[in-house]
């Protein structure tokens, strides 16, 4: 592992991002990788698998990698160079947008009424509720219809060439589906939606002014994730070493360092999980090689969960992800998820 120094450096790369595109991006799957070791080891790590591979490339990408079956059991496998020094963090892109529907308008409607919808995993539950209902409850064409104009209301930036969707816009929708729902947990849920558009309306007022700080973007909360995880585990003060990254603003970077030493702030209601984050830096790729096998566990995590999200991954696959692959990733599909993290494996 990383040496002595009192501070631990975690190397991170994502693969599959398409910021606040949720629904119609290039992958229905983000992966945010992290990984802990010694620069000596990563780097005799990476000129072996160069030489494995035969990567003509300045920097190894995880497609030099991922060809090869050898090189994937000698790096995820039981006792393979990687495990245990790497934690993944999955988001199934469709239910990181349905859950912030509870976080970005249920959730500030029960917090104006002093309730606490995160206390006893109410927020989970409702999340959890419209992702295995709502299209039955609306048919998957009016479903899809709804939670893509929740998406286009609350993003901060809008597609190229695509209509933002307007707070009347979205409201309607929601007068509709809500009465045409056959399923009562989602109707339920929607009506609850129905009453929160003060709060859509303050939403786009602080977009509007650019001082919105919770986004549909998941590679925030993923990398808070992530620190948070390698502070519990290495019980040391935290420093993050990032592939550049445009979505990893500095006036974000310096919010994340901010909650993570203070807490959130208490309009967010949510649990204050504090603890030491240093800095976020960002680097070039090319210059650490913990970045580039940072990069090649996002890629093989993120080929494999889609491919379980398909009902197509293989067994041995799905047996090497498993090591690591982070507990509280956000993923929805209860099947899929089932084989990625299987609840008998964890003692759960």
């Amino acid at each position: 592992m990383a040496g002595t120094t009192d501070i631990a450096e975690i190397f991170c790369d994502e693969s599959g991002h398409d910021g606040e595109n949720l629904l119609a991006g290039t992958t229905p799957v983000l992966a945010h990788s992290s990984l802990y070791m010694d620069l000596g080891e990563a780097t005799d790590l990476v000129g072996y698998l160069r030489s494995k591979t035969k990567a003509q490339s300045p920097e190894l990408k995880a497609s030099d990698v991922l060809r090869n079956g050898q090189a994937i059991k000698e790096l995820f496998g039981e006792k393979g160079k990687l495990v245990g020094h790497t934690q993944v963090y999955l988001v199934e892109k469709a239910n990181f947008a349905i859950g912030k529907i509870i976080d970005l308008l249920i959730e500030e409607e029960a917090y104006r009424r002093g309730i606490n919808l995160y206390a006893g995993g109410l927020a989970k539950q409702m999340a959890d509720d419209l992702y295995e209902y709502g299209p039955r409850a609306l048919g998957a064409d009016a479903w899809n219809d709804l939670v893509a104009a929740f998406t286009s209301l609350m993003r901060t930036k809008q597609r190229k060439g695509g209509a933002k969707e307007t707070v009347d816009g979205f409201f309607e929708k929601i007068d509709e589906y809500r009465l045409r729902s056959r399923r009562e947990k989602v109707s339920q849920v929607l009506q609850l939606v129905w009453m929160t558009r003060s709060h859509a309306d303050a939403f786009q007022q602080a977009l509007a002014a650019g001082w919105a700080q919770k986004t549909l973007d998941p590679l925030q909360s993923s990398l808070f994730q992530l620190a948070y995880s390698w502070h519990g585990a290495l019980k040391r003060p935290i420093v993050i070493m990032h592939d550049e990254q445009t979505a990893l603003t500095e006036k974000l970077l310096r919010l994340l360092v901010k909650v993570a030493n203070e807490g959130s702030p208490s309009s967010f209601n949510l649990p204050n999980l504090k603890f030491p984050l240093l800095d976020v830096k960002q680097i070039d790729s090319k210059t650490d090689p913990r970045i580039q096998l940072a990069d090649i566990a996002a890629g093989f995590c993120r080929q494999v969960a889609e491919n379980a999200l398909r009902g197509n991954a293989d067994q041995e696959r799905l047996e090497q992800v498993r090591r690591f692959v982070h507990f509280n990733s956000v993923w929805g599909d209860a099947k899929s998820w089932e084989q990625i993290r299987p609840r008998e494996a964890f003692g759960i």
